[in-house]
């Protein structure tokens, strides 16, 4: 028979340390959402709000971030969600956005890069399927400005906000005497995983690989510096967003077997705001993971196929 008293549980058994409530413990985080306002970036912050932590949203405009405080704030005890208009595509935005902070908080336990952007683009399934015309479509119906537009915000700024609150990351365990720094959620999208250009979407998936990629670098870096921020990327399918979804059109039995055939999602629906932030939560409290991606696309990934429209990620949800 094992030993109950085996290393591994030997500090934790007969314990609370195995509850739910001490697994996910944030109760007096202090937490930084970019996009916050809304789609993903507000179910992140009002989850993170709901369970106790103080969270910083910010957006380009201001409106939309005190609706969502209005909306989105614990009714009852819990943390508490304040806005901050700044700019996160640029440094001086970015330098705004933390001086704000620096000016009300000695550290920050988690950044979550949620803020990006769906620029439309060409459609080479929209024209004849020869050379001449697809070098027409695809040449002419993009521009340098629309690849670089797309890449600034979802993937550099996510380097500048990281890099600007990098101290303050670090003054989580040096100044707040938690148990480990702050770490960096950076918000991807199966869209950088796919080997397919969903219709036509080259920039916004070529962005969010590239987003991955400074995930793991910047958790690679910093762990050989031994700075101990650790940094995740989440990787999204269809989400809804604030537009009328295609489960508003589509109730009663078939409405599983649509998303199956129409979307290509195998578990038959799209994802919800309690499995995004059981993700989340996972990602930002478990002190042992660090670079890694973790897909929510209810199995996209596993069955896309070309006979799967590829407008999936159109729909969801970038702040």
């Amino acid at each position: 028979m094992a030993d109950s008293s085996h290393s591994l549980g030997k500090s934790v058994l007969g314990s609370d340390a195995l509850s739910i409530p001490k697994l996910f413990d944030v109760k007096g985080w202090v937490a930084v959402v970019t996009g916050g306002g809304t789609g993903l970036g507000l179910v992140t912050a009002a989850a993170l709000a709901a369970n106790g932590a103080k969270v910083y949203i910010t957006g380009r405009r201001l409106e939309p971030l005190e609706q969502a405080v209005k909306e989105a704030s614990p009714k009852e005890g819990g943390g508490q969600l304040i806005p901050i208009q700044a700019d996160a595509s640029t440094k001086e935005g970015i330098q705004k956005m933390k001086e704000i902070i620096e000016s009300k908080e000695k550290w920050i336990n988690v950044l979550v890069n949620n803020h990006g952007v769906s620029l439309g683009h060409a459609d080479p399934n929209a024209v004849e399927q020869t050379p001449e015309a697809l070098s027409k479509e695809m040449f002419e119906n993009e521009t340098f400005d629309h690849w670089l537009d797309a890449y600034r915000i979802n993937t550099a700024s996510y380097y500048f906000t990281s890099f600007a609150f990098l101290p303050l990351l670090s003054a989580a365990k040096t100044v707040g005497n938690f148990p480990e720094p702050g770490n960096i959620l950076n918000l991807g999208s199966v869209s950088g995983i796919t080997k397919t250009s969903q219709k036509g979407q080259f920039s916004y998936n070529a962005n969010k690989a590239a987003t991955i990629s400074l995930s793991h670098q910047l958790a690679t870096e910093f762990a050989r510096r031994d700075l101990n921020v650790r940094v995740n990327v989440i990787c999204p399918g269809y989400f809804p967003s604030g537009m009328s979804t295609i489960e508003d059109e589509y109730q009663g039995s078939s409405s599983r077997e649509y998303f199956k055939q129409r979307w290509g999602t195998p578990l038959g629906r799209a994802g919800n705001a309690v499995d995004y932030a059981q993700c989340i939560f996972s990602l930002i409290s478990n002190q042992y993971i660090t670079g890694a991606e973790l897909v929510i696309d209810g199995g996209w990934l596993l069955v896309q196929r070309e006979s799967c429209p590829s407008e999936m990620d159109e729909r969801v949800s970038l702040n």
